[in-house]
Formats: structure tokens, sequence, C-alpha cells
């Protein structure tokens, strides 16, 4: 839930701290809320990353008391009514406005409905109702976890993690093996899962602990709503995981990695570091550095132009 809003424009430019504004008799006007450009009204905060002539038009239709926007279009702004603010990444500044006025009320405490056997757990725990964390599991400092999760197993989730509802981590993976019958042989599963700091999981995810060695997810990693992430898979920093996307067991997705809704990855596979995998895609192959792949099986878009398809 947000709490009321009422700040003048003065104090919002202040914390952005550009330079780069167009000037206003009245500062001290007041904001009462942030909405999208095609919605804001007066005394509300939007933003405009479009640039060119279809960011002036959208600039020019806003009603909005202030706009965030491209420095781009700094020289370029016809007359408005709005008070312009010219930055780098308007969208990042305008979430950085919605942390600093518009906070959300702290979750701190552990529901009654909800069953909590660990003792390891830090300061500041929110637990939402019908949630089952299991003895093995250790958890850090500020970290949310939301209604209906289920957290089993040698699981270490570190501070400021936020992991939403009916998600489930720490559950078998799926590995068999044929026996000389025909028959499947489970694969017992003994590692863990370690989740670092600042991760934040989407709602109806799945993080199969590891076989042997732990699943990873390292600092700063965000995953979508309705993921599979496979035992053993180590994802690393700061990673984007959308909505839908399977990652097959032994992967590993270093840094920086973008990958894209529905997409997936076979077992066994590795993405470098910065790399973009496209939506859809089926990624067969390990993926260099720095590249993105697109189709199904999935290759780099240059090999793609230079096959013309």
């Amino acid at each position: 839930m947000w709490r009321s809003l009422y700040i003048p424009i003065s104090k919002i430019i202040s914390f952005i701290g550009s330079k780069n504004h167009t000037k206003i008799n009245n500062t001290d006007m007041k904001i009462t809320g942030f909405k999208p450009i095609s919605s804001a009204m007066k005394h509300e905060v939007t933003f405009c990353s479009t640039v060119g002539d279809k960011g002036l038009k959208l600039i020019s239709n806003s009603n909005a008391s202030v706009i965030i926007c491209s420095q781009s279009l700094r020289k370029k702004t016809n007359q408005t009514d709005s008070v312009l603010i010219f930055v780098d990444n308007p969208r990042l500044w305008f979430i950085r406005c919605l942390q600093e006025f518009m906070p959300e009320k702290d979750l701190v405490g552990i529901h009654p409905s909800s069953i909590v056997l660990s003792q390891k757990i830090g300061n500041n725990l929110y637990v939402g109702p019908f949630t089952y964390i299991g003895k093995e599991v250790s958890i850090g400092n500020n970290t949310k976890i939301h209604g209906s999760v289920y957290i089993i197993g040698n699981v270490r989730i570190g501070d400021n993690v936020i992991i939403d509802a009916s998600t489930v981590i720490g559950a078998d993976g799926f590995g068999f093996e044929r026996n000389n019958l025909g028959k499947l042989e489970k694969f017992p599963h003994v590692g863990g899962v370690e989740i670092q700091n600042d991760v934040e999981i989407g709602a109806n995810v799945c993080i199969d602990r590891g076989s042997i060695e732990n699943t990873l997810i390292e600092t700063g990693t965000k995953i979508d709503n309705l993921v599979h992430i496979a035992h053993n898979v180590k994802i690393g920093s700061n990673c984007l995981i959308v909505a839908q996307s399977l990652i097959a067991g032994s992967c590993i997705i270093e840094n920086n990695v973008h990958v894209s809704m529905c997409a997936i990855i076979r077992d066994g596979v590795r993405v470098g570091k910065n790399a973009i995998i496209g939506m859809g895609a089926v990624v067969t192959k390990n993926v260099p550095n720095d590249t993105t792949v697109i189709g199904i099986p999935a290759r780099p878009i240059e090999k793609i132009k230079t096959n013309k398809i």
C-alpha cells in the first residue's frame, strides 16, 4: 500500500539533481501522484522515454505538471505548461522518484497461519499467510516472503530478497536413470539452493534443489512469474529471467544476461555474460558473451541475417 503524497515540485527537482529543467514561476506547486504519460493530470508526475517527434508529441499532449524526459529533447521541446526535467534515463529516474516519495509500507512479522520451523532467520523478516519454511532453511535480513510459498531442504536465502506468492524453492529436481530392466531409478537430490542478496522472485516460480551441488541464484538477479529453474543451475548476478522461461538442469547463466519471455534453455548450456535470449527462443548450444540469439533453434542474429532468414 502506498503512502499519501503532497510535495513541492522543487523537492523533486532537488532529488533528481538535474540542472537541466525548464524554469517555472511556482516551484512550490504540490505534487499528489505519479501516472503514465497518457493519463497523468495536473499535480502529477510522469516520464517520457520516447525521443524524436513522437516524444515531443507525447509531451505537448500531456496534462502532467512534471515530465521527466530525455536529454536529447532538451533543445527541441515546444511550449508546454509542464515542468520538464531532462535526464539520461527517464524511466530509471521515474522509478527512483517513486521509491523516494511513494515508498511502500514496510512488511514485518510472521503471519499466524504460516509454519516457520527454521531458527536461522534474520531481522525484519516478513512471512505471508499459509507459507511453509522448513527447519534447514536459513534467511537473511529484510527479506519478504509472501503467501503460500513453500521452502524446504538446505536453502540459504540472503538479505533483501523478495519472494512472491505460491513459489516453491528446494523441491526435488527431475533426474532419472534407466536400469537394465528399462525401469526408471530416481537420482537422489541431496544438494540445496543458494539465493544471494537483493534477488527478487515472482509468483508461481519453481527453483529445484541441486542433485549434489547447490542450485545458485547470484546477487541482484530478478526472476519473473511462472519461471522454472531446474537442479544444479547457476545464474549469475543482475540477470533478468522473464515470465514462462524454462532453464533446464546444469545450465550456467553468466552475469547480466536477459532471458526473454517463454525462452527455453536446454540442459548443460552455458550462456555468456551480457547475452540476450530472444522471446520464445529454444537454446540448444552455448551462447557467447555479448550475443543476442533468437529462433528455434536459437542462433545469433548476425548469422540469421547472413542466411537471409
